[in-house]
């Protein structure tokens, strides 16, 4: 039993290919049964040609028999396969008249002008003989000869073969032309199919966009519109996961703003001592631990649902919110003693951005660096515009992160430093989930020096600055 194919061009070609392979295999046989009879149908009247013009040069002259054979009856038969040609003149009685005794009495009945034929052996040789009944002129109907001729098989045989192998170079030739031309006509049958796939694959992580089906082949189109249907009731599903969460997330801030305002009342309280005092100042230091991470659960909820909506792409000048993300950072960044420093600017660098989406991202970057400095250090902002992009890189002289641990980062909650509880391991999740959403590509790397972590995000440049 064939193995199950599961490549539709293999199936196509199996299902094509092989009946035409076995179809030409039937001809073949049929063609080979058929190049014997046409090779024994041209012997025969080789055979039968000779014949005829031996027995016209036999007469009868006062009873006695007068035969001169003319070499033409022999040259019939020249050719390069050097068959043996062996001929005999008997008259009605069996008497040898002229030719090969080898050949015996043909004893069957022939009519005036008949011929027939057979296959016999002469010296350990298979030969095709004529035996052909020849009335002599101007005798009576009993005074008759029989001429035989015979031929060995080799020429025969060697015809037989060559037309076999022609009509077989024929069919190879044909099953070539047809293997070539169902590639080609595979290949551009299947190429929307094809072309169908390519798309899928260039289609972003998560995307949910409805794929056309206007335009595509008949064939494709219930795929199509089975996947439509699919990402339609999945789409439906995540933006219930993503509400819930943003709800979730709005109930939890109230919360933590409530238990806020009483720590906050708790500390008018001129009568706590020195450990109850910490131990507010720790509980309100977790609060504001996880109102960050609920604002930044907020974030990631809106730029999924933003991702495959109509965002307004209003164009949006990259320096001014640098520095304005910068001097609201500042004084976390002195509290650390980190400098925080600008290398290039490019004031008239634009993005095709809402600004709250690259707020986010610039503040993100530079939060993120901040909070994994370990000692005093610095962190350089440049931007800077390059072919038809935007260069966005944001480098600090920190520990770094290993190369291995690179992609790991941006997956959500993911901390590289399981010593730093304050870590959310949200930072550079949300800056992938906003580049991503803006066709913005973000590299990390080691800076030249070798030392700390290179953040390179680059954004298309804006239509209107081309």
């Amino acid at each position: 039993m064939l193995p199950r194919l599961k490549s539709l061009k293999s199936r196509l070609a199996l299902w094509v290919f092989l009946p035409t392979v076995l179809i030409s295999a039937i001809d073949l046989l049929v063609t080979y049964i058929n190049t014997d009879q046409v090779a024994t149908l041209v012997q025969e009247q080789l055979l039968k040609g000779a014949a005829k013009i031996i027995s016209e040069q036999i007469s009868k002259v006062d009873g006695v028999y007068e035969i001169s054979v003319p070499p033409a009856a022999v040259e019939l038969f020249a050719s390069k396969y050097q068959d043996r040609v062996l001929y005999s003149v008997r008259n009605n009685t069996g008497v040898l008249i002229a030719g090969n005794p080898e050949l015996s009495v043909y004893k069957a009945t022939l009519t005036t002008e008949q011929a027939a034929y057979f296959l016999s052996t002469i010296r350990g040789e298979p030969v095709r003989v004529i035996a052909y009944s020849h009335q002599l002129p101007s005798s009576g109907s009993k005074d008759y000869v029989i001429t035989q001729v015979a031929q060995t098989l080799r020429g025969h045989d060697a015809f037989k073969s060559n037309l076999f192998y022609l009509t077989m170079r024929e069919h190879l030739i044909l099953l070539s032309i047809v293997l070539i031309g169902m590639m080609i006509a595979f290949r551009w049958t299947l190429r929307p199919l094809i072309e169908f796939g390519e798309k899928l694959l260039l289609r972003q992580p998560g995307s949910l966009e409805k794929l056309d089906e206007k335009t595509a082949p008949a064939e494709i189109r219930p795929v199509i519109f089975a996947t439509n249907d699919y990402v339609a009731r999945l789409d439906k599903t995540l933006a219930s996961y993503e509400q819930f969460v943003a709800n979730t997330a709005h109930q939890l801030r109230t919360s933590f703003a409530i238990i806020t305002s009483q720590i906050n009342y708790g500390h008018r309280n001129s009568h706590l001592d020195q450990t109850q005092k910490e131990v507010l100042n720790a509980i309100q230091k977790t609060i504001l631990q996880g109102t960050k991470v609920i604002n930044q659960l907020l974030v990631l909820a809106a730029v999924e649902q933003n991702r495959h909506a109509n965002i307004t792409r209003k164009s949006t000048q990259l320096a001014d919110l640098i520095k304005n993300v910068m001097e609201e950072l500042a004084p976390l960044a002195q509290q650390k003693n980190i400098e925080l420093g600008i290398d290039v600017l490019d004031d008239i660098a634009i993005v095709d951005a809402p600004p709250y989406l690259l707020r986010e991202l610039v503040s993100n970057l530079i939060d993120n660096a901040i909070q994994h400095m370990k000692t005093e250090g610095t962190i350089t902002v440049s931007l800077s515009q390059v072919a038809n992009e935007v260069l966005l890189s944001v480098i600090d002289n920190g520990v770094g992160i290993p190369l291995t641990e690179q992609q790991k980062v941006f997956d959500r909650f993911y901390r590289l430093d399981d010593s730093k509880p304050n870590s959310s391991g949200l930072g550079l999740a949300i800056v992938k989930e906003i580049g991503d959403s803006l066709n913005a590509t973000i590299d990390l790397k080691t800076p030249d020096n070798g030392i700390g972590l290179q953040v390179d995000v680059r954004f298309p440049k804006s239509v209107s600055s081309v």
